[in-house]
């Protein structure tokens, strides 16, 4: 028992003299803001970009929403496709709840369209 003594002090001032490594307050938050992309379809797909990197939804039936998140002002880049004849309604808005874009419009089936919006902070 009295060998376990060392080897929990030992234990303990390992463990208190690691480096801790985080979130420090002065490190900057890389993705600050949260904007909102709803797309409102029936079988469609929506591929978009933030920050360079790639993303991709299927909708089957009704409506989705997708967070993104970002830090500064960016373009969005969304490519939508449509798996059948339908309206397809696309909103984005900011982090601040301003409407970026909120478009319903008719859409045949097999129609793909390529939309880029400007996302600003204020």
């Amino acid at each position: 028992m009295r060998a376990l003594y060392p080897l929990l002090l030992l234990v303990t001032l390992f463990l208190g003299s690691c480096k801790k490594e985080g979130v420090e307050a002065e490190s900057p938050v890389v993705l600050k803001n949260a904007g909102l992309l709803r797309v409102e379809c029936n079988k469609c797909v929506i591929n978009y970009q933030v920050n360079g990197k790639n993303y991709e939804v299927r909708v089957d039936r009704g409506s989705d929403d997708i967070a993104f998140y970002y830090a500064n002002g960016f373009n969005l880049i969304t490519t939508l496709l449509s798996k059948e004849e339908q309206k397809i309604r696309l909103l984005v808005m900011d982090s601040s709840g301003r409407v970026v874009s909120n478009e319903l419009k008719d859409w045949t089936e097999g129609e793909s369209r390529m939309q880029t919006f400007v996302i600003k902070i204020k």
